[in-house]
């Protein structure tokens, strides 16, 4: 078992504690931003729970990270989070992060960053934290997110949103960040989302209401649908995917049948605007150098979230009778992409033990 030392290990130093080391990390205070502090769990804090973690803390907020990484619990709770920027020196981040079954007290705000199939298990787990009042935005990847929630919460508690941040984890600790980026939210029920708003703004992060996330939301699957699978299957950072002449063709493969899929969900998917955006992502000044989070879940042999992007338009169209042959293709690789990439990790677990 791993020995968290007593001056950090979360439940016993108190979060003000950890403000006032973000704030000498940062050279400053906060200011007036006192009086507007929210206490909001990030549920998912892997590389972009992280990112945004430190974040919202350096904006005065009381954070608390969820997680069911033993290794990175630990390490964040021992040395702290440790944040390269770009050629930026490392910087040392103290948040407190602990498991679900660990985590008490009430929150006003919970963020969801959990992978969306694994979505369903943590709100089971973090249900006695979640009172009548608690509002949960989630901003996972994939499509279906909302339906999960409403299992669990109430719609007027509901809030769905969509983000352009990025980040990689490197190893248990230790992410990588690049440029800057936004998030788009709506209240699916009644919930107040200007508080919501405007205390992600006050943390920098660039929040934008808008009155049909849904699109929102369906872009961006658009975005990984193409970037995701295509990195892991072609092996390649986002820019050297672009490099590969037909690179557009692929793209235009996968968005021209999720267009069908989204019209008979009264979802109208912007082919053309994705494929712009798509080319602004591949330069290396913008998020080209960045290895997208399932290229990154393959390497760690985890489960990846296509059955929810290219696997979810596969799905809905079968349902519908729309044809989607590249997409159920790109979905079926992925999965045997999974595969492979576990017996790989398992034999190296085994010679390493020998």
């Amino acid at each position: 078992m791993t020995t968290i030392s007593s001056d950090l290990q979360y439940g016993k130093i108190k979060v003000k504690h950890f403000i006032q080391l973000i704030l000498i990390v940062n050279g400053g205070t906060q200011g007036s931003r006192v009086n507007n502090n929210m206490k909001i769990a990030i549920a998912g804090f892997g590389a972009l729970g992280a990112r945004l973690g430190v974040m919202l803390q350096a904006g005065g907020h009381e954070v608390t990270g969820i997680d069911g990484w033993p290794a990175h619990i630990a390490a964040i709770n021992t040395k702290g989070l440790t944040v390269v920027k770009d050629n930026d020196a490392p910087q040392k981040y103290f948040v407190p992060v602990m498991p679900a079954s660990e985590v008490t007290g009430t929150f006003d705000l919970i963020i969801l960053l959990t992978k969306t199939p694994q979505l369903d298990r943590m709100l089971t787990d973090i249900q006695p934290i979640i009172t009548d009042t608690t509002k949960l935005l989630v901003l996972s990847n994939g499509l279906g997110n909302i339906e999960v929630m409403a299992k669990h919460v109430s719609r007027h508690q509901i809030l769905a949103g969509v983000t352009l941040w990025t980040s990689s984890l490197i190893k248990p600790g230790e992410i990588h960040v690049t440029g800057s980026g936004s998030i788009k939210l709506q209240a699916i029920g009644d919930a107040d989302v200007q508080s919501i708003a405007d205390a992600l703004n006050q943390a920098g992060l660039n929040a934008e209401i808008t009155p049909d996330v849904m699109t929102a939301i369906w872009h961006k699957a658009g975005i990984n649908a193409v970037l995701n699978p295509l990195s892991v299957l072609l092996n390649a950072n986002i820019a050297e995917f672009g490099t590969a002449g037909n690179a557009m063709d692929l793209a235009l493969n996968i968005l021209d049948e999720m267009k069908q899929v989204g019209a008979s969900q009264g979802i109208k998917v912007d082919v053309s605007g994705i494929m712009t955006d798509l080319s602004q992502l591949l330069k290396p000044e913008n998020a080209g150098n960045h290895f997208p989070s399932m290229y990154q879940d393959i390497q760690n042999g985890k489960h990846t979230e296509i059955d929810f992007l290219n696997g979810y338009f596969a799905k809905i169209g079968h349902q519908s009778g729309i044809p989607t042959p590249f997409n159920a293709l790109v979905t079926r690789l992925i999965h045997a992409k999974e595969d492979i990439e576990r017996v790989k990790l398992a034999k190296q677990q085994e010679n390493f033990e020998i």
